[in-house]
């Protein structure tokens, strides 16, 4: 049986395909180029995250929404006002267990998570840490377990 979760971030996943790292063309918007391998290094560096214990499988593009985080949310109390970008993707693992930490079903998830460093794009909240957070003040992800009827 596959269990999916969900993952929910203030930092920029958005899926580019820019996977080379060498310098891009002359007729390539440099600026722009930097912008979306940063993002598409922040998305590789989640789904390795999730890799350390579990293969994902069928898992939905990452998708930009507004969110108001003066609404309730389950963000870091650091991020309570105003509309701002987030993006959010699923996957399935096979073996939810692979996460328990013995006190949270995705606790090893969140945990693995913690103080992993990410990159800066020009389309999130300035006042990020450049690293992943998971604590009550400034989590800037987090994961839900979703249950099938």
């Amino acid at each position: 049986m596959s269990h999916r979760i969900g993952c929910f971030t203030l930092f920029d996943i958005t899926k580019t395909g820019v996977l080379n790292r060498a310098r891009p063309p002359d007729d390539v918007d440099f600026d722009l180029w930097i912008n979306q391998r940063a993002s598409q290094c922040n998305f590789d560096t989640i789904l390795q995250i999730v890799s350390l214990r579990a293969q994902p499988d069928n898992m939905t593009m990452p998708a930009r929404t507004v969110l108001d985080l003066s609404q309730n949310h389950s963000f870091g109390l650091n991020y309570n006002t105003g509309s701002t970008f987030i993006w959010t993707f699923d996957f399935e693992v096979q073996n939810i267990s692979v996460f328990n930490d013995g006190t949270d079903i995705l606790g090893s998830l969140y945990s693995d998570s913690q103080g992993v460093p990410m990159v800066t794009t020009t389309n999130q909240l300035k006042n990020l840490e450049l690293i992943l957070d998971v604590t009550k003040q400034k989590r800037n992800i987090y994961f839900v377990k979703y249950n099938y009827e």
